[in-house]
């Protein structure tokens, strides 16, 4: 099993920078319309109870759930997209971060001149 991972992220490295970043996008949404609704769903439960799904105080299940937020992803909600667009924005936001970290440190390193004799 971790051969055939090591093999898939090889693979995954070696594609071109838009196909890559397109497959790294792709996986997010995917993420986004199945781990994360399950997981709001659970911690809606655990902290909340019983998902409502309207004002009368209808319950529903996750599948209640799923589809309505489904249905506000294909509405335009702008909460829904947030959370649908949330864990790509994320990972561009660390990606982000760690690229100034980076420049920072390297901007912040001294640079000596070769030519200078040992003190």
């Amino acid at each position: 099993m971790s051969n055939a991972f090591a093999q898939s992220w090889r693979r995954y490295r070696a594609l071109p920078l838009l196909p890559r970043e397109l497959v790294t996008l792709g996986l997010m949404l995917l993420f986004s319309l199945t781990l994360l609704p399950l997981a709001i769903w659970f911690a809606g439960q655990f902290f909340l109870g019983d998902y409502l799904r309207d004002v009368e105080g209808t319950t529903g299940g996750f599948g209640a759930m799923w589809t309505d937020y489904l249905a506000g992803i294909l509405s335009g909600s702008f909460g829904h997209w947030v959370a649908f667009l949330g864990p790509w924005l994320l990972l561009l936001a660390i990606r982000g971060l760690k690229a100034l970290r980076r420049h920072e440190v390297r901007r912040a390193a001294p640079k000596g001149d070769i030519n200078q004799p040992l003190a």
